[in-house]
């Protein structure tokens, strides 16, 4: 479906139409708009909606998943807002996981994190991260193998 936010930086205007589409259960039909959204790194109200909104998705994309790493990753961009994408991936991993439906998103998920580690982090950042790679079924194995759960 089309990218229907128009100007984002009539942000209320977008709040609203963001609003609308979760009330109606359409934000999954417009996922590329939320991309858009969340690679437009002006305004951080928008982001904070749809970060928010996603843990309503059900079947998030690829290009989605990519867009909130990319914020997690960002250092310019605020740590609140870094911590809210943890959050979302966390939520994602989640609801797959619910759904029964472990698949390539999964794994990007986890090797996205496990990269952005690779980098020095604040240490609220890093533990955020480190909750959403403790549902890798291969890191599970690991604690369980080594007692640790």
């Amino acid at each position: 479906m089309p990218d229907i936010f128009s100007n984002l930086r009539d942000w209320r205007s977008i709040l609203d139409q963001m609003e609308g589409l979760r009330r109606a259960g359409r934000l999954e039909e417009h996922q590329s708009g939320l991309v858009r959204i969340l690679r437009y790194r002006f305004h951080w109200q928008l982001h904070h909606a749809v970060l928010e909104a996603v843990a309503e998705l059900r079947s998030p994309s690829e290009e989605l998943l990519m867009a909130i790493c990319d914020i997690i990753a960002d250092e310019n961009c605020e740590l609140g807002t870094r911590l809210l994408a943890c959050d979302a991936v966390e939520c994602l991993l989640r609801r797959l996981r619910n759904l029964g439906d472990p698949d390539i998103l999964e794994r990007m998920a986890f090797a996205e994190g496990r990269a952005i580690l690779r980098v020095s982090q604040p240490p609220v950042l890093r533990q955020a991260i480190e909750r959403w790679l403790e549902l890798e079924p291969a890191a599970n194995e690991t604690l369980l193998s080594a007692g640790a759960v």
